[in-house]
C-alpha cells in the first residue's frame, strides 16, 4: 500500500511543480515591458542638489601648475595649481599634499555648489580657479608629481642641494612661472 500511494502521489507532486513553474514565469513575463509599451519606471539613484546649497568636490581636475624644473633640498615649495574650466559655482579652495616615497601627490579641492533660485550662469562660463600648494621639505632626487584627479598626468621634480633655485613656483598669465 505504501509504495502505491508514493505512485500516486508522484504525478501530484509533477503536477503542482509545473503549476508553480508557469506560475512564476507568468509573473516574470508581466513585469518585462512588451512591444509598443513605455520604458520601465526608472529607480532615482541620487537626489538632485537643492538650489543654493553646496556639497564637497576632491580631487578636481588640473589644467595646469606651476611646476620649476628644480627645487631646493629641505626647504618647503609652494606651487600654484589652476582648476580645468570648471562649471558655474564650482571653486577650488585648497591643495591637499601628500608625499610617499618619492611620489608627491597633489589634490584640487573644493565644492560645487548649485546657483540659487533666478540666479543663471553665462553659457560660456568657465572657471579656473587656482589653490597654492605646500609642499613639506624634501631630500634630494627625483620625485614624481601625481595628481588627485582622473587625469592621469605625472610630472617630475629635481631636488637639489643648491641655493639658486626657486622656493616658489607661481602661475603667469600665459602659464608659466609668474
Amino acid at each position: 500500500m505504501a509504495d502505491s500511494m508514493r505512485n500516486f502521489m508522484r504525478p501530484a507532486s509533477l503536477v503542482a511543480l509545473v503549476v508553480a513553474l508557469v506560475v512564476a514565469f507568468a509573473a516574470v513575463a508581466a513585469c518585462a515591458p512588451g512591444e509598443g509599451e513605455g520604458p520601465p519606471p526608472q529607480i532615482a539613484l541620487a537626489v538632485p542638489t537643492s538650489a543654493g546649497t553646496c556639497s564637497a568636490w576632491a580631487a578636481q581636475p588640473v589644467e595646469r601648475t606651476c611646476i620649476p624644473r628644480m627645487a631646493m633640498a629641505d626647504r618647503m615649495l609652494v606651487l600654484e595649481i589652476e582648476q580645468r574650466c570648471g562649471a558655474c559655482g564650482s571653486t577650488a579652495e585648497r591643495c591637499a599634499v601628500a608625499v610617499e616615497g618619492r611620489t608627491v601627490t597633489l589634490s584640487l579641492d573644493g565644492k560645487t555648489c548649485e546657483p540659487k533660485v533666478g540666479v543663471s550662469c553665462a553659457a560660456d562660463y568657465c572657471a579656473k580657479n587656482r589653490a597654492r600648494c605646500s609642499i613639506p621639505p624634501l631630500g634630494e632626487g627625483r620625485y614624481q608629481v601625481r595628481y588627485g584627479d582622473t587625469g592621469g598626468r605625472v610630472d617630475s621634480l629635481d631636488v637639489v642641494v643648491r641655493d639658486d633655485v626657486p622656493t616658489t613656483c607661481i602661475l603667469g598669465e600665459e602659464g608659466g612661472p609668474g
